[in-house]
């Protein structure tokens, strides 16, 4: 019998077809995330003021040689406004997804491997990754927004800087490009899980505390964790194909060790589990669900953080002496 399927698909574009009716509307527009994202955004317009008021509350403190730490709360600001754009990228991804998914054909039972079916689940799969993909950005900008606010007490940093896994930092001079001035963060991280409480323990500083317990709650945070853990195989492993296909991850041959044979069984055409677009967007959502609500909880602990270390956050007025 010959078997007949798809076996190589390209569509040209992420837009999603026109219907009848004009362009298909997302299910759920999700507004509580693009308006965090968009206030994220504009943090960043205010980190020259932010460093401008900084030096009065550090004069006042008689803080000494506190130039370092004006770049520093000028560099938190700007990290934030990446953080909105990220979270911003993650929302428009997710809301094409929805809208591929309401303008394709659906399943037809008679004609599982029609091209339209095929080009819906594989676009929208590809959104729903896209979205994920800046989602980690978020959260990895994020820890590295909270690192960089432990920095700021003399006591912290000596504890962080102290650690093996961040000699190439150098030390996290305000506004490094350098690669290991950025750490990974993950699940498993210990930066994050115990290097950063310890500082936050020796700091002597509720709102750090506060700030790192938050953290620690985003890295081990099931849906985090489930978002990490796809993005291990889709960037590292052996990203499924969308399509059917003949060549199982398994392979075909196998070999029974009791009886000492081996066998080679060819199967049919078949999907692969793994790429189920309905799992990849249960995923996505939910990490976006997760990771907005820690940005959006994270703004008051920012800014209770930098004003125990004698700086400033979203300023409404430039304080000078």
């Amino acid at each position: 019998m010959t078997q007949q399927w798809i076996s190589a698909l390209s569509f040209g574009s992420f837009s999603p077809p026109m219907t009848a009716e004009g362009k298909p509307a997302p299910t759920d527009p999700r507004k509580d995330v693009e308006e965090i994202a968009m206030r994220w955004q504009s943090h960043s317009g205010k980190g020259s003021a932010a460093g401008m008021s900084s030096v009065a509350l550090l004069r006042e403190a008689g803080v000494t040689g506190y130039g370092p730490l004006i770049n520093r709360v000028v560099e938190v600001h700007g990290l934030a406004g990446s953080i909105g754009e990220q979270l911003t990228l993650a929302w428009a991804a997710e809301q094409d997804a929805q809208r591929w998914r309401s303008s394709g054909p659906g399943e037809d039972p008679q004609h599982p491997q029609e091209v339209e079916y095929a080009q819906q689940r594989m676009a929208v799969r590809a959104l729903y990754e896209m979205s994920s993909h800046f989602l980690l950005g978020t959260a990895h900008s994020l820890a590295n927004l909270v690192l960089r606010i432990m920095l700021c007490h003399p006591a912290a940093a000596e504890v962080i800087n102290r650690d093996r896994r961040v000699k190439s930092a150098q030390g996290f001079p305000p506004g490094s490009a350098a690669k290991g001035a950025w750490q990974t963060f993950s699940p498993a991280g210990q930066l994050w899980s115990k290097t950063l409480p310890q500082a936050a323990e020796r700091s002597g500083l509720s709102p750090l505390d506060a700030l790192v317990e938050h953290l620690t709650a985003l890295q081990s945070d099931p849906r985090f964790v489930a978002l990490e853990a796809r993005r291990g195989m889709d960037y590292h492993r052996h990203r499924p194909q969308s399509l059917d296909q003949a060549s199982p991850a398994q392979g075909t041959w196998s070999y029974d060790a009791s009886s000492k044979t081996s066998r080679v069984a060819l199967g049919g055409v078949r999907p692969d589990p793994r790429s189920d677009e309905a799992a990849v967007h249960d995923v996505c959502v939910n990490a976006l669900e997760c990771i907005a609500d820690a940005v959006h909880a994270a703004e008051p602990l920012i800014g209770a953080g930098l004003a125990a270390c004698h700086l400033d956050w979203l300023p409404t007025s430039i304080r000078l002496m």
